[in-house]
């Protein structure tokens, strides 16, 4: 497997992330109003948790797989989880539904697989 595979969603995140502060700083050049109270977002317990657990299970499922099951990549994987969910709802300005959450789950669950597999 390709070594630039197990961070291809962290990747991304920063790419997200990126675009939605480009966004907001045009917004504000353009003296579009204040977005609200700043420094909260609205991730919603629902897609924290499918997200985390989505981690989780790709992280031990790939562990198992490959015998490679650490407590630190554990971790690794459930924070860049977190990252992704974060980049999104700063780029959508709003909580993730459920199908949205799920549907995030996939990527996340199947990076943190790959990283268990990669790193050795």
């Amino acid at each position: 497997m390709p070594t630039f595979v197990p961070v291809l969603l962290p990747a991304l995140s920063a790419v997200l992330m990126a675009v939605a502060g480009i966004r907001d700083q045009t917004a504000r050049k353009r003296g579009a109003p204040a977005a609200g109270e700043r420094g909260l977002l609205p991730l919603g317990w629902a897609a924290t948790g499918v997200t985390v657990l989505a981690a989780l299970a790709g992280s031990v499922a790939g562990g198992l797989a490959q015998g490679n099951l650490r407590p630190v990549l554990l971790l690794i994987n459930a924070v860049w989880g977190m990252l992704a969910l974060v980049a999104l709802v700063r780029l959508l300005r709003r909580t993730l539904r459920t199908a949205e959450a799920l549907a995030l789950a996939v990527p996340v669950a199947v990076s943190a697989f790959l990283v268990m597999g990669a790193v050795r």
